[in-house]
């Protein structure tokens, strides 16, 4: 058949076919109209209306049309339109950056219409796990999401700590100052007693093996974290202590874009410790010896002549401002992106460095990544991601701090000729071995200590598509590390006070790990009578871990240059051991989210997983997971509530689990050690390499469970302007592992690890969203708020005991219980007599008599509290006028205390304690004297070697408030850059933690930065010089390297 139009005469010209077809095409025709009148005889209306953004402004040559037709028209410059439409039609409204919607007729003749930005409707996608993607609405577990946008407004070298204070629920302490370090995470608080409560972190949709410093933060697209029991039951026992799921970005169907972002920026120090100058150290001597408990008015550590000269001479030397330098921070990423309908990319490189505020310290990351998905066919997809990081760091970790806070300010730092004085205090006596802490600066033949780290992670996946509503996914990941360690400390150095290099020391260590995973499933979707959504999916889960490690130590070389290259050439190698182990896990798991009109929706999950580190018999373990949602909002009643935009009510339980231990355990320990067993003259001189069984097997280990429940709501009040969420939850763990004691005639002096611990917790987690100001001169301002708490304690302990007093633990109390004395003052002058009684004098610490006797022994420690915060809370507020916009976020700690370390006797170096003994340089604090009668500390002592229950001085209020960053940026206009091929540019200008606004430790000059710089201590922090008690959950502030600020000039790019 051939048929042409001829336009000008306007008939239809059917050539070569006889009168029967013609017929036949004729009333088909009549037919087909007569089918189609019923359409053509309806209604028409017109419809006028006002097509707006969220802040009310008109969307300009916004396109409106009548859905199934080629009925349309355009706004104008003000976003006002009119069409001629059916009465039961459908507008279709659409608009570059904006997401497409469409609004029924239903016979009104004006309609107005806000459409959302892209932006606003990709935030709305939840990621909840394993390639599933809910939006908000439908979402029913606690799950908040993060955009890579909002992270990267914070210039982090990682994305944990980019989160802090952005998310509710999740709690991120800062693990040091040293360049690259990232905090410590935990979600909704510690479940286990001594096991591993670190959430699991997945990578576009892997369980991710590595170090969260080789994530580059500039290539995250967004970050979910799961939190509830529920929510995180999809994941298994890996997902007990809840999941952070980070999808990177990937290619778009277009054009290519490429775009770059960088920045530059200086770190200073927020300040430096206040110390004693000359005169005060001068003067702290005295009081130290006046105050002397063994022979009053004398001092071990008087002035040296050496020290009287330079006093008379007014020398006062900082030594903090002398070691000091100013830092760099740089990052520079280039991506592209780009695709058609069958395939899309995304290729990017990166570099980071930042070198510390202390000299030689630096950290280099070199970072690749590309994924692709590719179409094969209508059916098949293919798809590819790798991303990989080499990171190097040097001297991370070592440096001379502790010296510059330790040395006196009466000593020089340069001989009278202008070389370094190698021992300033060689005239001290005590501290003879107190090298110049500058001596740290270059000297790279001397000091060495590298750090390589590479890190490969590999994702592939193919995907079929059986049915329409049904597909097929297999995934492979392979994730692969390798780390590095080579240090060297050669002579007359301060990290090795010999003076030949047979003495230098050095070290190198390997460590390996690997890990595949292997994941299956079956996915199905499909909508029933358009009011009935169903999602289905059923998973296998296979996933495989290896990793092994030694070190090496040796001492002495024949030159420094050959540091640890040559370890032929080296007197000593001693093998400092190794590591190796495997373990798998399977895991099986069945999902299906179920909705009803929108109103009514339905999640529920059930997992099983088999885990090799179990003895067999106990290595399976199955949970199941429930939760429902009532958007209320949807119902008839609402309609006329105008007030509230949006009312969701939702509730979960679930069952998770954790493993727990590391591999081999259930087959107990042992320990090696040398014994003597010579006798008479040979006692002492013959030694025998023996083991001892330190812990016994237990073949019935199974899994810590932990059960949750979470009831929440999600609200949008006054056209959305103040949207939020509120949760409580309440978990219970059962099955803790814990050391069991056993009796002392089995010879297993470690008991053996058994699952009897139980801990309870709950919570509240508010979050706050408002547009404030939405005006039509273009300036906005929006505020993003959150706050929380956590409340956990200890339900069980092992052997049914109700405390285990050597590891701090109490029935019915945190597991972060502070046990120890409680100081209740000073012991003034008016008090000596009574002060005798406790064989004490005045300015000694007076602790609380708990017993009554008279005396103070270990029964009179008692719970003082814990290092659980009252509450913790993170404020993002948001300004906008035209092209400029400013940015700043708050955090804020408050209820928190912290452990000082530096003020406990116990927080010397080199083997003996310093704090208020007058042996060395020390913080400035506010101590006792008869003419100063203080309750705050102590008076000097310079008879002992350490004050008694100087613990009780350490505890401090770590609460503050502080300004994370402050970021302002302006948007060259488009029609400038575009005539250089940009799309976009924008400028700006940032400082990264630039105040502290409100913190009790700074305010009386005991701290830099109460945020703290360390998880844990190494040291006994409750009992001080009497009896100790370690508690690895403190958040210590020590008096390393200061706490930094970042000013960083920056430009974001795409062209």
């Amino acid at each position: 058949m051939k048929v042409s139009l001829q336009r000008a005469r306007k008939v239809l010209v059917w050539q070569n076919r006889s009168m029967q077809k013609l017929l036949s095409f004729a009333f088909s025709g009549f037919l087909i109209l007569s089918l189609s009148l019923p359409g053509l005889t309806q209604n028409n209306i017109q419809v006028k209306g006002r097509v707006a953004d969220e802040t009310g402004h008109g969307v300009a040559k916004a396109s409106i049309s009548v859905k199934g037709t080629t009925i349309g028209a355009t706004a104008d410059e003000n976003g006002n339109y009119e069409i001629t439409a059916p009465s039961n039609g459908t507008l279709v409204i659409s608009a570059i950056n904006f997401a497409t919607q469409e609004v029924k007729i239903n016979g009104r003749p004006t309609l107005n219409v806000d459409l959302a930005s892209i932006e606003k409707v990709e935030s709305e996608v939840i990621v909840t796990g394993y390639g599933i993607t809910q939006r908000k609405k439908d979402v029913t577990g606690s799950i908040v999401s993060v955009k890579g946008e909002t992270l990267n407004e914070i210039k982090a070298p990682n994305v944990i700590n980019q989160l802090q204070g952005r998310a509710a629920g999740v709690d991120i302490v800062t693990n040091g100052n040293t360049i690259g370090t990232a905090g410590q995470i935990r979600i909704r608080g510690n479940r286990s007693i001594t096991g591993n409560n670190n959430p699991l972190i997945v990578v576009d949709g892997m369980a991710y093996g590595g170090s969260i410093n080789d994530i580059n933060p500039d290539n995250v697209a967004s970050l979910d974290v799961l939190k509830d029991a529920s929510a995180t039951a999809i994941y298994g026992s890996r997902g007990s202590n809840g999941v952070i799921i980070i999808t990177t970005k990937r290619g778009t169907n277009g054009k290519a874009v490429t775009s770059y972002n960088g920045y530059v920026g200086v770190v200073n120090p927020i300040g430096t410790y206040r110390l004693f100058n000359g005169t005060e150290y001068a003067q702290f001597k005295a009081d130290a010896a006046a105050g002397n408990s063994v022979t009053a008015g004398a001092s071990l550590y008087s002035l040296r002549a050496i020290e009287q000269t330079n006093l008379a001479a007014g020398v006062s030397t900082d030594w903090q401002d002398l070691l000091l330098t100013e830092g760099i921070r740089t990052s520079h990423d280039l991506s592209v992106k780009g695709g058609t309908d069958r395939t899309q990319y995304f290729f990017g490189l990166g570099y980071y460095r930042e070198t510390g505020v202390t000299h030689d310290q630096d950290l280099d990351r070199y970072s690749f990544s590309v994924n692709i998905d590719h179409k094969l066919s209508e059916r098949f997809k293919v798809g590819f991601t790798s991303f990989n990081t080499i990171l190097k760091s040097n001297r991370l970790g070592t440096n001379a701090y502790g010296s510059a806070t330790r040395l006196g300010p009466l000593f020089k730092p340069y001989n009278d000729d202008g070389t370094l004085n190698f021992k300033p205090a060689s005239s001290q006596g005590v501290d003879d071995a107190q090298i110049n802490p500058l001596t740290s600066i270059g000297n790279d033949d001397l000091i060495k200590a590298y750090q390589r780290r590479l890190q490969i992670q590999d994702n592939f996946y193919l995907e079929l598509k059986i049915l329409k509503e049904l597909k097929f996914k297999t995934s492979f990941g392979f994730g692969w590390s390798q780390t590095l360690g080579q240090n060297y400390t050669g002579p007359n150095t301060v990290f090795n006070n010999n003076t030949t290099t047979a003495n230098s020391s050095l070290s190198q260590s390997n460590a390996e790990g690997w890990q595949y995973t292997i994941n299956n499933s079956f996915e199905y979707a499909k909508t029933f009578a358009q009011k009935h959504k169903l999602q289905a999916q059923v998973l296998q889960e296979i996933q495989k871990n290896h990793f092994q490690s030694q070190q090496f130590n040796g001492v002495g070389v024949p030159a420094d240059f050959l540091q640890d290259y040559n370890w032929q050439q080296v007197n000593t190698i001693n093998p400092q051991g190794g590591a190796y182990s495997e373990s798998a896990l399977i895991g099986y798991m069945a999902r299906a989210i179920y909705s009803f009109d929108d109103k009514y929706l339905l999640t529920a999950t059930v997992r099983t997983d088999g885990a090799s580190v179990l003895a067999p018999g106990h290595q399976w373990v199955t949970y199941p997971a429930f939760n429902v949602g009532w958007n209320i909002d949807r119902e008839n009643f609402m309609s006329g509530i105008n007030v509230i935009s949006s009312l969701k009510l939702r509730g979960g339980w679930g069952v998770s689990s954790n493993a727990g231990i590391n591999p081999y355990t259930t087959l107990g320990s042992l320990t090696a050690n040398f014994y003597n067993y010579g006798q008479g003259s040979t006692v002492g001189t013959n030694y025998a390499n023996g083991y001892l069984i330190n812990s016994a097997p237990n073949p019935d280990l199974t899994w810590e469970k932990t059960a949750g429940l979470n009831i929440g709501v999600d609200f949008g009040l006054f056209k959305n302007r103040l949207t939020g969420s509120i949760d409580y939850y309440d978990t219970k763990t059962t099955d803790i592992l814990l050391q069991k004691r056993i009796p002392g005639s089995l010879g297993v002096p470690g008991g053996q690890l058994t699952n009897v611990g139980e801990t309870a917790s709950h919570g509240l987690e508010v979050v706050l969203s408002s547009r404030n100001i939405e005006t039509k001169g273009g300036f906005t301002w929006r505020t993003d708020f959150n706050v929380f708490y956590n409340r956990e304690k200890i339900v069980a302990l092992q052997n049914n005991l109700k405390q285990d007093l050597g590891n701090g633990w109490f029935v019915g109390q945190p597991v972060t219980t502070i046990y120890d004395y409680k100081k209740i003052g000073i012991w003034q002058t008016s008090e000596a007599a009574q002060a005798t009684i406790y064989g004490v004098k005045p300015g000694d610490i007076k602790i609380e008599d708990m017993t009554k006797d008279n005396s103070i022994t270990s029964a009179d420690r008692q719970i003082i509290g814990n290092f659980q915060p009252d509450f913790i809370a993170g404020m993002t507020n948001y300004f906008k006028y035209k092209d400029f916009d400013l940015s700043f976020v708050l955090f804020g700690r408050f209820g928190q205390t912290v452990v000082c370390t530096y003020l406990s006797a116990d927080g010397g170096g080199n083997g003996y304690p310093f704090f208020l003994n007058s042996r060395v340089e020390q913080l400035k604090v506010d101590y006792w004297t008869p003419t100063n009668p203080t309750n705050d500390f102590p008076q000097p002592d310079a008879g002992v070697d350490g004050l008694q229950y100087t613990s009780t001085l350490t505890y401090r209020d770590g609460s503050f408030i502080k300004i994370r960053t402050i970021d302002l940026g302006y948007n060259l206009p488009t029609r400038l850059v575009s005539k250089a091929g940009i799309q976009s540019l924008r400028v700006y200008v940032s400082a990264q933690n630039p105040f502290i606004l409100w913190a009790p430790l700074v305010r009386d000059n005991l701290g830099l930065d109460p945020e703290g710089n360390g998880v844990g201590n190494s040291i006994g922090t409750q009992g001080g010089g009497a009896t100790s008690v370690a508690n690895d959950r403190a958040i210590t502030v020590g008096m390393g390297v200061p706490p930094t600020r970042q000013i960083i000039l920056g430009v974001n790019l795409k062209f």
